[in-house]
């Protein structure tokens, strides 16, 4: 059997384009409400995707005066989605910044109960300094101590889950027997951020280990999610850069104890797809139209750590400012935008109107086929075990991909026909 891709679709209000919520194509009203997150959820399932992603943010963006940039809680819409899918995996993200690990281990493992063995958790850091001002603190973490604290808090959220064995419930009703309490350890951990005894108040999930994702392309990052995830959500725009990333990423996974089949690399990407190639560009060039410029400027200011870029000429080159970033910030990201913007000759504005369309992921501009021969290319090349689909629009751009894309990327033998298994585990280890 051929190796097939990995898709997962990243689920943000009406879609990731900044201000689409102005656009006809979506109904931005109801974008809090159940019945929009399970009618995303369900096309996602109906396309035989791995995995729904729900990202998080613990802080109000600066352009919400203009754009719906508000995020609900991950584990409570995940926790009502998993009672209306059956197959799809179930992603969340929580910070391990801004929480403890047993909260977070518990979460996970009762929406892992509650769907069935389809949960992950989305591990973050968190680098954006106004979330410290909601959670007690001026000042957040410098970026290595948050990475030391990330490493324990995992160590910690796994321990726990592995705390209960999975013959722990005996359920003797003739001797009234429930557990084998031999089977359930406190895990007694002290560490330099966190003490825990355990055990969970949950049983094992049904998935053994809950898988993780992560996203850091930092080396720190790189260094995380080499030893821990099952999934690596990252932002590479080009293959030779996507396919030294991957590589780099299973070789410190293998210096890990890891086989390089354990991790799956899934790079962003935006599709907007037409009948015609001059029909996505015009749809392209609509969605992008809703989003005034001091708006996109500031979304740009907190991609880039709160680096002060309202001062710049928008139609001037964007400058190097790679020796300027504010240490303390998220650096991978910024990096990479600068690199593409030096690269390709980006104007201030350009660079601003990509990052306003994709969040900074790479857009896909074409006919259902042409975004299928460059999913094809990235995944054939080694740069990609699959990607994240962050529709610009929802729910209209994820049903036109799973309607016009996915139907031929099973022709071409690069996806599933149907799902194999029931939990998040089992898809991932189709190959």
């Amino acid at each position: 059997m051929s190796k097939k891709m990995h898709l997962a679709v990243f689920a943000q209000g009406v879609g990731v384009a900044q201000s689409v919520w102005r656009s006809p194509r979506t109904n931005p009203l109801t974008m809090h409400s159940f019945d929009h997150w399970s009618s995303v959820a369900r096309t996602a399932e109906r396309g035989l995707f791995d995995a729904f992603f729900i990202a998080d943010a613990l802080n109000l963006s600066p352009a919400i005066a203009t754009d719906s940039t508000d995020r609900p809680d991950p584990i409570a819409v995940l926790s009502a989605l998993s009672v209306v899918t059956e197959r799809i995996g179930l992603i969340g993200t929580s910070s391990t910044t801004f929480n403890d690990p047993y909260t977070v281990a518990r979460q996970f493992a009762t929406l892992d109960h509650l769907s069935q063995g389809r949960a992950s958790w989305n591990i973050v850091t968190t680098a954006i300094p106004a979330a410290a001002e909601n959670y007690g603190s001026s000042k957040l973490p410098d970026h290595e101590d948050r990475y030391v604290r990330g490493e324990e808090f995992v160590d910690v959220v796994q321990a726990l889950w592995d705390g209960w064995d999975a013959e722990a419930i005996v359920a003797d009703r003739a001797n009234g027997v429930w557990t084998d309490n031999s089977r359930i350890r406190r895990i007694n951990h002290h560490g330099a951020h966190f003490d825990v005894e355990g055990p969970l108040t949950i049983p094992r999930s049904p998935q053994g280990q809950i898988p993780l994702a992560q996203a850091g392309s930092s080396p720190s990052g790189m260094k995380l999610a080499a030893r821990v995830a099952d999934l690596v959500f990252t932002t590479q725009h080009t293959i030779p850069d996507a396919v030294d990333f991957a590589e780099g990423v299973r070789s410190l996974a293998e210096g890990s104890g890891r086989s390089r089949r354990d991790v799956k690399i899934l790079p962003g990407v935006t599709p907007i797809i037409g009948a015609t190639e001059s029909e996505a560009r015009e749809l392209a060039a609509e969605l992008g139209s809703f989003v005034g410029e001091q708006a996109t400027l500031k979304v740009l200011n907190q991609t880039f750590g709160g680096l002060d870029l309202e001062s710049l000429d928008l139609d001037e080159p964007f400058p190097d400012l790679r020796n300027e970033l504010p240490r303390n910030a998220s650096i991978s990201r910024p990096t990479l935008l600068i690199e593409i913007a030096l690269r390709e000759g980006l104007s201030v504005r350009q660079l601003a109107q990509r990052v306003s369309l994709s969040i900074g992921h790479r857009t896909l501009v074409g006919t259902s086929d042409s975004v299928a021969d460059d999913l094809q290319a990235w995944f054939e090349a080694g740069a990609a075990d699959g990607f994240i689909i962050l529709p610009a629009d929802l729910p209209i751009g994820l049903e036109q991909f799973v309607d016009n894309v996915i139907p031929r990327l099973q022709d071409r033998g690069l996806f599933r026909t149907a799902y194999q298994g029931r939990t998040l585990r089992d898809h991932l280890n189709e190959h």
